[in-house]
């Protein structure tokens, strides 16, 4: 059900309302600013997988769920969305991909 896609990237204006969405309306732009007030300010839910809900993962979809609709996400949204943020914002972002298992699946 999930759409693996990570396409599209964030305006300017985008920035704008994503900066606001985390109560940044005026930022330095470090990291340490960017992380903590997205930390404080978008919470991880995954009520979209339990209801059936389809999950997209390109930009658009995501900023419109948690920057127009003021919701969370889980981690793939909220780490995608965020690293287009960081991407508008001038800052060097590599994607890393990582699993959980319980010990005995290893």
């Amino acid at each position: 059900m999930t759409e693996l896609w990570y396409g599209g990237e964030l305006s300017a204006s985008d920035v704008e309302r994503y900066l606001g969405r985390i109560g940044l309306e005026d930022s330095d732009g470090s990291l340490t600013t960017l992380h903590r007030a997205h930390v404080r300010n978008v919470p991880f839910e995954n009520l979209d997988i339990p209801l059936g809900r389809p999950v997209r993962l390109d930009v658009p979809s995501l900023f419109d769920k948690i920057v127009v609709r003021r919701r969370g996400g889980y981690c793939f949204e909220l780490n995608a969305l965020y690293a287009a943020l960081l991407e508008q914002l001038g800052h060097t972002v590599s994607r890393r991909l990582g699993r959980v298992r319980m010990r005995d699946q290893v």
